[in-house]
Protein backbone atom coordinates (compact mmCIF):
# COMPACT_ATOMS: atom_id res chain seq x y z
CA UNK A 1 0.00 0.00 0.00
CA UNK A 2 1.48 3.67 -0.91
CA UNK A 3 2.50 5.08 2.51
CA UNK A 4 3.99 8.76 1.37
CA UNK A 5 0.91 10.00 1.28
CA UNK A 6 -2.63 10.34 3.67
CA UNK A 7 -5.33 8.29 2.82
CA UNK A 8 -7.84 9.61 0.55
CA UNK A 9 -10.58 7.43 -0.77
CA UNK A 10 -13.88 8.53 -2.58
CA UNK A 11 -17.71 7.29 -3.44
CA UNK A 12 -18.43 8.55 -6.84
CA UNK A 13 -22.24 8.16 -7.47
CA UNK A 14 -24.06 8.86 -10.58
CA UNK A 15 -27.46 10.27 -9.87
CA UNK A 16 -29.15 7.93 -12.38
CA UNK A 17 -30.64 6.20 -9.94
CA UNK A 18 -31.09 5.77 -6.00
CA UNK A 19 -29.01 4.37 -3.53
CA UNK A 20 -28.63 0.98 -4.29
CA UNK A 21 -27.41 -1.63 -1.90
CA UNK A 22 -24.34 -1.67 -3.97
CA UNK A 23 -23.43 1.35 -4.12
CA UNK A 24 -24.22 1.05 -0.11
CA UNK A 25 -21.54 -1.82 -0.29
CA UNK A 26 -18.88 0.30 -2.23
CA UNK A 27 -19.35 3.38 0.06
CA UNK A 28 -19.13 1.72 3.14
CA UNK A 29 -15.72 -0.15 2.04
CA UNK A 30 -14.90 3.42 0.89
CA UNK A 31 -15.13 4.60 4.29
CA UNK A 32 -14.17 1.91 6.25
CA UNK A 33 -10.65 1.60 4.37
CA UNK A 34 -9.74 5.36 4.85
CA UNK A 35 -10.81 5.53 8.27
CA UNK A 36 -8.72 2.10 9.35
CA UNK A 37 -5.30 3.95 8.16
CA UNK A 38 -7.07 7.77 9.95
CA UNK A 39 -7.70 9.24 6.48
CA UNK A 40 -10.52 10.80 4.43
CA UNK A 41 -13.56 9.67 2.89
CA UNK A 42 -14.66 11.74 -0.02
CA UNK A 43 -18.52 11.51 -1.52
CA UNK A 44 -18.32 13.53 -5.14
CA UNK A 45 -21.19 13.07 -8.16
CA UNK A 46 -20.31 12.30 -11.54
CA UNK A 47 -23.41 13.40 -13.23
CA UNK A 48 -22.23 13.81 -16.65
CA UNK A 49 -24.41 11.59 -18.10
CA UNK A 50 -27.04 14.37 -18.24
CA UNK A 51 -29.81 12.42 -20.08
CA UNK A 52 -29.82 9.32 -17.70
CA UNK A 53 -29.90 12.00 -14.24
CA UNK A 54 -32.87 11.07 -11.67
CA UNK A 55 -34.45 13.92 -9.91
CA UNK A 56 -33.61 12.94 -6.33
CA UNK A 57 -31.09 10.98 -7.17
CA UNK A 58 -28.41 13.31 -5.58
CA UNK A 59 -30.51 13.46 -2.40
CA UNK A 60 -30.76 10.14 -2.21
CA UNK A 61 -27.16 9.34 -1.81
CA UNK A 62 -26.22 11.71 0.43
CA UNK A 63 -29.43 11.33 2.36
CA UNK A 64 -28.55 7.65 2.48
CA UNK A 65 -24.75 7.86 3.28
CA UNK A 66 -25.96 10.46 6.22
CA UNK A 67 -28.54 7.69 7.29
CA UNK A 68 -26.33 4.91 7.87
CA UNK A 69 -23.68 7.55 9.37
CA UNK A 70 -21.04 7.02 6.91
CA UNK A 71 -20.36 10.59 7.25
CA UNK A 72 -17.91 12.06 4.33
CA UNK A 73 -15.14 14.62 5.36
CA UNK A 74 -15.81 16.48 2.21
CA UNK A 75 -19.24 16.36 -0.35
CA UNK A 76 -21.54 18.68 -2.52
CA UNK A 77 -23.20 19.42 1.08
CA UNK A 78 -19.69 19.94 3.20
CA UNK A 79 -16.73 20.84 0.41
CA UNK A 80 -13.68 20.77 1.32
CA UNK A 81 -10.46 22.43 -0.44
CA UNK A 82 -10.33 20.54 -3.87
CA UNK A 83 -14.14 21.52 -5.31
CA UNK A 84 -16.20 21.28 -7.01
CA UNK A 85 -17.61 18.05 -6.28
CA UNK A 86 -20.48 17.63 -8.92
CA UNK A 87 -18.62 16.80 -12.48
CA UNK A 88 -20.69 19.46 -14.44
CA UNK A 89 -19.35 22.47 -12.44
CA UNK A 90 -15.99 21.68 -13.69
CA UNK A 91 -16.45 21.26 -17.43
CA UNK A 92 -14.30 23.98 -18.90
CA UNK A 93 -11.28 21.31 -16.79
CA UNK A 94 -12.10 19.13 -18.80
CA UNK A 95 -12.02 20.75 -21.88
CA UNK A 96 -8.81 22.38 -21.13
CA UNK A 97 -7.16 19.06 -20.41
CA UNK A 98 -8.65 17.15 -23.54
CA UNK A 99 -7.37 20.33 -25.54
CA UNK A 100 -4.04 20.11 -23.77
CA UNK A 101 -3.68 16.50 -25.30
CA UNK A 102 -4.50 17.47 -28.78
CA UNK A 103 -2.22 19.80 -28.94
CA UNK A 104 0.46 17.01 -27.77
CA UNK A 105 -0.80 14.76 -29.98
CA UNK A 106 -1.95 12.34 -27.77
CA UNK A 107 -5.39 12.45 -28.79
CA UNK A 108 -7.08 13.39 -32.31
CA UNK A 109 -10.43 14.05 -33.16
CA UNK A 110 -12.65 11.85 -34.80
CA UNK A 111 -15.71 12.71 -36.99
CA UNK A 112 -17.47 8.87 -37.68
CA UNK A 113 -20.75 9.25 -37.22
CA UNK A 114 -22.41 6.18 -35.62
CA UNK A 115 -23.53 4.85 -38.56
CA UNK A 116 -19.96 4.42 -39.63
CA UNK A 117 -18.81 3.04 -36.37
CA UNK A 118 -21.19 0.55 -36.43
CA UNK A 119 -20.25 -0.90 -39.77
CA UNK A 120 -16.90 -0.74 -38.30
CA UNK A 121 -17.72 -3.10 -35.39
CA UNK A 122 -19.79 -5.43 -37.52
CA UNK A 123 -16.88 -5.64 -40.42
CA UNK A 124 -14.40 -6.54 -36.81
CA UNK A 125 -16.61 -9.48 -35.81
CA UNK A 126 -17.66 -10.73 -39.36
CA UNK A 127 -14.11 -11.38 -39.94
CA UNK A 128 -12.81 -12.78 -36.43
CA UNK A 129 -11.75 -9.54 -34.66
CA UNK A 130 -12.25 -7.53 -31.61
CA UNK A 131 -14.38 -4.58 -32.29
CA UNK A 132 -12.20 -1.32 -32.03
CA UNK A 133 -12.14 2.13 -33.76
CA UNK A 134 -10.31 1.82 -36.51
CA UNK A 135 -8.62 5.08 -36.30
CA UNK A 136 -9.56 6.22 -39.91
CA UNK A 137 -9.72 9.86 -38.37
CA UNK A 138 -6.49 9.39 -36.48
CA UNK A 139 -4.71 10.48 -39.87
CA UNK A 140 -6.45 13.65 -40.80
CA UNK A 141 -4.80 16.43 -41.51
CA UNK A 142 -4.75 19.20 -39.33
CA UNK A 143 -6.50 21.02 -42.26
CA UNK A 144 -8.93 18.76 -42.66
CA UNK A 145 -9.63 18.66 -39.10
CA UNK A 146 -10.14 22.29 -39.43
CA UNK A 147 -12.45 22.38 -42.18
CA UNK A 148 -14.55 19.85 -40.40
CA UNK A 149 -15.10 21.88 -37.78
CA UNK A 150 -15.51 25.17 -39.78
CA UNK A 151 -18.85 23.01 -40.89
CA UNK A 152 -20.01 22.30 -38.23
CA UNK A 153 -19.39 18.54 -38.26
CA UNK A 154 -19.84 17.08 -34.72
CA UNK A 155 -16.53 15.52 -33.22
CA UNK A 156 -15.58 13.89 -30.22
CA UNK A 157 -12.16 13.45 -29.03
CA UNK A 158 -10.40 10.32 -28.81
CA UNK A 159 -7.45 9.33 -26.89
CA UNK A 160 -4.55 8.00 -28.74
CA UNK A 161 -3.52 4.28 -27.00
CA UNK A 162 -0.02 3.67 -26.64
CA UNK A 163 0.37 0.44 -29.28
CA UNK A 164 1.88 -2.93 -28.18
CA UNK A 165 1.96 -2.46 -24.22
CA UNK A 166 0.91 -4.01 -21.41
CA UNK A 167 -0.55 -2.32 -19.00
CA UNK A 168 -0.67 -3.66 -15.43
CA UNK A 169 -1.28 -2.52 -11.97
CA UNK A 170 -1.69 -4.48 -8.49
CA UNK A 171 -5.19 -4.93 -7.54
CA UNK A 172 -5.44 -4.58 -3.93
CA UNK A 173 -8.14 -7.73 -3.79
CA UNK A 174 -7.28 -9.16 -6.98
CA UNK A 175 -3.26 -9.85 -7.04
CA UNK A 176 -1.23 -8.37 -9.99
CA UNK A 177 -3.78 -7.72 -13.36
CA UNK A 178 -2.01 -7.09 -16.69
CA UNK A 179 -3.93 -5.84 -20.15
CA UNK A 180 -2.54 -6.01 -23.81
CA UNK A 181 -3.71 -2.43 -25.54
CA UNK A 182 -4.11 -4.04 -28.36
CA UNK A 183 -7.18 -5.67 -27.11
CA UNK A 184 -7.87 -1.88 -26.03
CA UNK A 185 -9.31 0.94 -28.47
CA UNK A 186 -8.80 4.87 -28.69
CA UNK A 187 -11.38 5.84 -26.04
CA UNK A 188 -13.33 8.53 -26.44
CA UNK A 189 -12.54 11.16 -23.91
CA UNK A 190 -14.70 14.27 -25.15
CA UNK A 191 -18.06 14.19 -26.54
CA UNK A 192 -18.93 16.98 -29.65
CA UNK A 193 -21.13 18.61 -26.86
CA UNK A 194 -18.40 19.00 -24.49
CA UNK A 195 -19.15 16.48 -22.06
CA UNK A 196 -16.44 14.54 -20.81
CA UNK A 197 -16.70 10.75 -20.79
CA UNK A 198 -16.94 9.20 -17.98
CA UNK A 199 -12.75 7.07 -18.02
CA UNK A 200 -11.38 10.52 -18.73
CA UNK A 201 -13.56 12.77 -16.07
CA UNK A 202 -12.85 10.27 -13.20
CA UNK A 203 -9.34 10.51 -14.00
CA UNK A 204 -9.17 14.10 -13.62
CA UNK A 205 -11.39 14.17 -10.76
CA UNK A 206 -9.29 11.34 -8.83
CA UNK A 207 -6.12 13.72 -9.55
CA UNK A 208 -7.76 16.75 -8.70
CA UNK A 209 -9.09 15.70 -5.42
CA UNK A 210 -5.54 13.57 -4.50
CA UNK A 211 -7.20 10.45 -4.41
CA UNK A 212 -5.25 7.62 -3.16
CA UNK A 213 -7.23 4.50 -3.24
CA UNK A 214 -10.27 3.50 -5.08
CA UNK A 215 -12.16 0.68 -4.25
CA UNK A 216 -15.33 -0.05 -6.44
CA UNK A 217 -16.97 -3.31 -8.09
CA UNK A 218 -15.57 -5.64 -10.51
CA UNK A 219 -17.04 -4.46 -13.41
CA UNK A 220 -14.95 -1.33 -13.27
CA UNK A 221 -12.25 -3.66 -13.80
CA UNK A 222 -12.21 -3.27 -17.52
CA UNK A 223 -12.13 0.88 -17.12
CA UNK A 224 -9.00 0.48 -15.48
CA UNK A 225 -6.32 0.07 -18.02
CA UNK A 226 -8.11 3.19 -19.95
CA UNK A 227 -7.72 5.12 -17.27
CA UNK A 228 -4.32 4.31 -16.00
CA UNK A 229 -3.57 4.91 -20.14
CA UNK A 230 -5.27 8.64 -19.95
CA UNK A 231 -3.68 9.04 -16.40
CA UNK A 232 0.18 8.59 -18.33
CA UNK A 233 -0.97 10.80 -21.15
CA UNK A 234 -1.60 13.22 -19.05
CA UNK A 235 0.90 12.41 -16.73
CA UNK A 236 -1.08 12.34 -13.65
CA UNK A 237 0.85 9.20 -12.87
CA UNK A 238 2.98 11.02 -10.48
CA UNK A 239 -0.03 10.70 -8.02
CA UNK A 240 -0.13 6.85 -7.97
CA UNK A 241 -3.40 5.54 -7.43
CA UNK A 242 -3.98 2.45 -6.18
CA UNK A 243 -7.36 0.45 -6.93
CA UNK A 244 -9.46 -2.51 -5.32
CA UNK A 245 -11.88 -4.28 -7.68
CA UNK A 246 -15.03 -5.70 -5.34
CA UNK A 247 -16.45 -8.71 -6.36
CA UNK A 248 -19.89 -8.58 -7.13
CA UNK A 249 -23.20 -9.51 -4.77
CA UNK A 250 -25.36 -12.46 -5.74
CA UNK A 251 -29.19 -13.75 -4.45
CA UNK A 252 -29.78 -17.10 -3.70
CA UNK A 253 -29.42 -18.47 -7.44
CA UNK A 254 -26.18 -17.17 -7.92
CA UNK A 255 -27.38 -14.78 -10.06
CA UNK A 256 -25.87 -11.03 -9.84
CA UNK A 257 -28.63 -8.91 -7.29
CA UNK A 258 -30.24 -6.77 -9.62
CA UNK A 259 -33.75 -5.08 -10.30
CA UNK A 260 -35.24 -8.48 -11.68
CA UNK A 261 -35.03 -9.69 -8.24
CA UNK A 262 -38.08 -8.82 -6.72
CA UNK A 263 -38.01 -10.24 -3.75
CA UNK A 264 -34.93 -8.70 -2.55
CA UNK A 265 -34.86 -4.68 -2.10
CA UNK A 266 -32.71 -2.93 -4.36
CA UNK A 267 -32.59 0.35 -2.16
CA UNK A 268 -31.60 1.36 0.84
CA UNK A 269 -34.46 4.03 1.52
CA UNK A 270 -36.48 0.39 1.17
CA UNK A 271 -35.06 -1.26 4.62
CA UNK A 272 -34.80 2.47 5.77
CA UNK A 273 -38.95 2.78 5.12
CA UNK A 274 -39.18 -0.95 6.14
CA UNK A 275 -37.36 0.03 9.88
CA UNK A 276 -34.25 -1.56 9.79
CA UNK A 277 -31.70 -0.31 12.00
CA UNK A 278 -29.19 1.72 9.80
CA UNK A 279 -26.32 0.11 12.05
CA UNK A 280 -27.37 -3.30 11.09
CA UNK A 281 -27.42 -2.65 7.44
CA UNK A 282 -23.98 -1.75 8.25
CA UNK A 283 -22.93 -4.57 9.79
CA UNK A 284 -24.47 -6.86 7.10
CA UNK A 285 -23.04 -4.75 4.54
CA UNK A 286 -19.35 -4.97 5.88
CA UNK A 287 -19.76 -8.79 5.57
CA UNK A 288 -20.42 -8.83 1.85
CA UNK A 289 -17.18 -10.22 0.62
CA UNK A 290 -15.26 -9.47 4.22
CA UNK A 291 -14.87 -11.10 6.99
CA UNK A 292 -13.30 -9.88 10.45
CA UNK A 293 -9.96 -12.38 11.64
CA UNK A 294 -11.85 -13.05 14.83
CA UNK A 295 -14.81 -14.02 12.81
CA UNK A 296 -16.91 -11.89 15.08
CA UNK A 297 -19.89 -10.57 12.87
CA UNK A 298 -22.32 -8.17 14.83
CA UNK A 299 -19.70 -5.08 14.98
CA UNK A 300 -20.88 -1.41 15.16
CA UNK A 301 -19.30 1.05 13.04
CA UNK A 302 -16.34 1.81 14.79
CA UNK A 303 -15.61 -1.64 15.61
CA UNK A 304 -15.59 -1.72 11.68
CA UNK A 305 -13.49 0.81 11.61
CA UNK A 306 -10.38 -0.37 13.77
CA UNK A 307 -10.60 -3.82 12.31
CA UNK A 308 -11.49 -3.72 8.53
CA UNK A 309 -8.28 -5.27 6.32
CA UNK A 310 -8.54 -4.73 2.93
CA UNK A 311 -6.32 -8.15 2.69
CA UNK A 312 -9.40 -10.23 4.29
CA UNK A 313 -11.63 -9.09 1.35
CA UNK A 314 -12.83 -11.99 -0.99
CA UNK A 315 -12.78 -11.63 -4.61
CA UNK A 316 -15.50 -14.38 -4.48
CA UNK A 317 -19.08 -13.59 -5.33
CA UNK A 318 -20.99 -12.38 -1.97
CA UNK A 319 -23.88 -14.06 -1.11
CA UNK A 320 -26.80 -11.33 0.13
CA UNK A 321 -28.12 -13.45 2.71
CA UNK A 322 -31.93 -11.80 3.37
CA UNK A 323 -31.97 -13.99 6.73
CA UNK A 324 -28.73 -12.90 7.91
CA UNK A 325 -29.66 -9.94 7.28
CA UNK A 326 -32.73 -10.09 9.48
CA UNK A 327 -30.60 -12.09 12.35
CA UNK A 328 -28.31 -8.70 12.55
CA UNK A 329 -31.01 -6.60 12.86
CA UNK A 330 -32.96 -8.37 15.31
CA UNK A 331 -30.13 -8.78 17.26
CA UNK A 332 -29.20 -4.60 17.19
CA UNK A 333 -33.16 -4.42 18.33
CA UNK A 334 -32.40 -6.62 21.08
CA UNK A 335 -29.96 -4.71 22.32
CA UNK A 336 -31.85 -1.02 22.38
CA UNK A 337 -32.84 -0.64 26.02
CA UNK A 338 -36.74 0.03 26.22
CA UNK A 339 -37.13 3.76 25.83
CA UNK A 340 -35.04 3.97 22.72
CA UNK A 341 -37.15 0.51 21.34
CA UNK A 342 -40.20 2.98 21.89
CA UNK A 343 -38.79 5.22 20.04
CA UNK A 344 -37.56 3.45 17.47
CA UNK A 345 -40.83 1.51 16.50
CA UNK A 346 -43.47 4.02 16.91
CA UNK A 347 -43.27 6.00 13.81
CA UNK A 348 -43.45 3.10 12.01
CA UNK A 349 -47.40 1.79 13.96
CA UNK A 350 -49.68 2.06 10.70
CA UNK A 351 -52.69 0.43 12.44
CA UNK A 352 -55.34 0.98 15.07
CA UNK A 353 -54.37 0.59 18.86
CA UNK A 354 -57.08 2.95 20.25
CA UNK A 355 -58.46 -0.46 22.37
CA UNK A 356 -55.13 -1.33 23.84
CA UNK A 357 -55.47 2.29 26.06
CA UNK A 358 -52.58 3.10 28.10
CA UNK A 359 -51.50 -0.03 27.88
CA UNK A 360 -49.21 0.11 24.23
CA UNK A 361 -46.08 1.00 25.29
CA UNK A 362 -46.32 -2.40 27.04
CA UNK A 363 -47.84 -4.08 23.71
CA UNK A 364 -44.90 -3.11 21.65
CA UNK A 365 -42.01 -4.29 23.99
CA UNK A 366 -43.77 -7.84 24.08
CA UNK A 367 -42.09 -7.85 20.73
CA UNK A 368 -38.98 -6.54 21.28
CA UNK A 369 -36.77 -9.59 21.25
CA UNK A 370 -38.61 -10.84 17.68
CA UNK A 371 -38.68 -7.90 15.71
CA UNK A 372 -36.36 -7.54 12.91
CA UNK A 373 -37.65 -4.41 11.48
CA UNK A 374 -40.06 -1.78 12.87
CA UNK A 375 -42.87 -1.90 10.33
CA UNK A 376 -43.32 -6.00 11.22
CA UNK A 377 -44.36 -4.77 14.57
CA UNK A 378 -48.07 -3.89 12.89
CA UNK A 379 -48.21 -7.42 11.28
CA UNK A 380 -46.86 -9.38 14.93
CA UNK A 381 -49.76 -7.10 16.92
CA UNK A 382 -52.61 -8.05 14.31
CA UNK A 383 -51.69 -11.82 14.51
CA UNK A 384 -50.99 -11.91 17.93
CA UNK A 385 -54.11 -9.99 19.11
CA UNK A 386 -56.51 -8.74 16.09
CA UNK A 387 -56.85 -11.40 13.52
CA UNK A 388 -59.39 -13.48 15.57
CA UNK A 389 -63.05 -13.63 15.06
CA UNK A 390 -63.98 -15.20 18.68
CA UNK A 391 -67.63 -15.52 16.34
CA UNK A 392 -66.20 -17.74 13.67
CA UNK A 393 -64.18 -19.91 15.08
CA UNK A 394 -62.66 -22.80 12.88
CA UNK A 395 -63.78 -26.59 13.83
CA UNK A 396 -61.13 -27.55 15.77
CA UNK A 397 -61.01 -24.80 18.00
CA UNK A 398 -64.57 -24.97 18.59
CA UNK A 399 -64.21 -28.63 19.90
CA UNK A 400 -61.96 -27.64 22.31
CA UNK A 401 -63.72 -24.14 23.30
CA UNK A 402 -66.68 -26.63 23.91
CA UNK A 403 -64.66 -29.08 26.12
CA UNK A 404 -65.81 -29.67 29.26
CA UNK A 405 -62.60 -28.83 30.45
CA UNK A 406 -62.16 -25.52 28.74
CA UNK A 407 -65.56 -24.33 29.82
CA UNK A 408 -64.80 -25.39 33.58
CA UNK A 409 -61.56 -23.35 33.14
CA UNK A 410 -63.66 -20.59 31.68
CA UNK A 411 -66.54 -20.37 34.52
CA UNK A 412 -63.84 -20.28 36.99
CA UNK A 413 -61.30 -17.43 34.90
CA UNK A 414 -65.08 -15.17 34.73
CA UNK A 415 -65.38 -15.34 38.60
CA UNK A 416 -62.06 -14.70 39.54
CA UNK A 417 -61.64 -11.44 37.10
CA UNK A 418 -65.24 -10.18 38.05
CA UNK A 419 -64.33 -10.48 41.65
CA UNK A 420 -61.22 -8.44 40.76
CA UNK A 421 -61.33 -4.94 41.86
CA UNK A 422 -58.14 -3.59 39.94
CA UNK A 423 -57.27 -3.89 36.25
CA UNK A 424 -54.73 -6.85 34.97
CA UNK A 425 -51.12 -6.28 35.38
CA UNK A 426 -48.33 -7.86 34.70
CA UNK A 427 -48.07 -8.71 38.24
CA UNK A 428 -52.03 -9.84 39.30
CA UNK A 429 -52.12 -11.72 36.23
CA UNK A 430 -49.64 -14.52 37.40
CA UNK A 431 -51.77 -14.42 40.55
CA UNK A 432 -55.24 -15.00 38.35
CA UNK A 433 -53.58 -18.39 36.30
CA UNK A 434 -52.74 -19.86 40.02
CA UNK A 435 -56.25 -19.08 40.90
CA UNK A 436 -58.04 -20.66 37.72
CA UNK A 437 -55.36 -23.89 38.98
CA UNK A 438 -56.24 -23.76 42.66
CA UNK A 439 -59.93 -23.40 41.80
CA UNK A 440 -60.02 -25.95 39.03
CA UNK A 441 -57.25 -28.63 39.64
CA UNK A 442 -56.57 -28.33 36.32
CA UNK A 443 -52.63 -28.18 34.59
CA UNK A 444 -50.91 -28.06 31.88
CA UNK A 445 -52.78 -27.02 28.59
CA UNK A 446 -56.23 -27.82 30.23
CA UNK A 447 -55.10 -24.97 32.33
CA UNK A 448 -53.53 -22.54 29.86
CA UNK A 449 -54.99 -23.08 26.30
CA UNK A 450 -58.59 -21.74 27.22
CA UNK A 451 -57.22 -18.52 29.54
CA UNK A 452 -54.59 -17.73 26.58
CA UNK A 453 -57.71 -18.38 24.00
CA UNK A 454 -59.92 -16.47 26.07
CA UNK A 455 -57.18 -13.31 25.41
CA UNK A 456 -56.21 -13.31 22.35
CA UNK A 457 -57.87 -16.24 20.42
CA UNK A 458 -54.60 -18.26 19.71
CA UNK A 459 -53.22 -21.81 21.56
CA UNK A 460 -49.99 -20.15 21.48
CA UNK A 461 -48.41 -16.40 21.61
CA UNK A 462 -45.82 -14.30 24.11
CA UNK A 463 -45.95 -15.54 28.44
CA UNK A 464 -49.47 -14.94 29.97
CA UNK A 465 -48.99 -12.41 32.49
CA UNK A 466 -48.01 -9.83 29.36
CA UNK A 467 -50.84 -11.16 26.86
CA UNK A 468 -53.32 -10.64 29.74
CA UNK A 469 -51.93 -7.08 30.78
CA UNK A 470 -52.32 -5.86 27.81
CA UNK A 471 -55.55 -6.97 26.70
CA UNK A 472 -57.45 -6.44 30.13
CA UNK A 473 -60.09 -6.94 32.15
CA UNK A 474 -62.93 -6.04 30.21
CA UNK A 475 -61.78 -7.88 27.06
CA UNK A 476 -60.93 -11.00 28.37
CA UNK A 477 -64.50 -10.75 30.20
CA UNK A 478 -66.30 -9.83 26.48
CA UNK A 479 -64.01 -12.66 24.82
CA UNK A 480 -65.41 -15.81 27.94
CA UNK A 481 -69.01 -14.38 27.09
CA UNK A 482 -68.65 -15.41 23.56
CA UNK A 483 -66.81 -18.65 24.28
CA UNK A 484 -69.32 -19.96 26.95
CA UNK A 485 -72.40 -18.77 24.78
CA UNK A 486 -70.98 -21.16 21.84
CA UNK A 487 -73.68 -23.91 20.68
Amino acid sequence: MNNTRNVRTRYAPSPTGFFHIGGARTALFNYLFARHHNGQFIVRIEDTDIERNVSGGVDSQLNSLDWLHLTPDESPRTPGKFPPYIQTEKLKRYQELAHQLLGEHKAYYCFCSKEELEHQREEALKNGHTPKYNRSCAHLSAQEVQNKLDNKIPGVIRLKMPDNIDIKWHDLIRGDMSVPTSALTDPVILKSNGIPMYNFAVVVDDYDMDITHVLRGEEHISNTPYQIAIKQALKFDIKPIEYGHLSIIVDDTGKKLSKRNLELKQFVEDYKKMGFVPEAIVNFLALLGWSAKSNQEIMSLSELEKTFDIDRVSKAPAYFDFKKMLWISNSYIKRMDEQAYLQFVKPFITIDLNSFNNKIDELLLIFKSQLSYAEEINKLITDTFLSTDFNQLSPEMHSIVKSDASQKNLAALKQILTALHEELNMINSNEVVNQVKIQTGLTGKDLYFPIRFAAIGKEHGPEMNKILSVVGKARVLENIDILTRIK
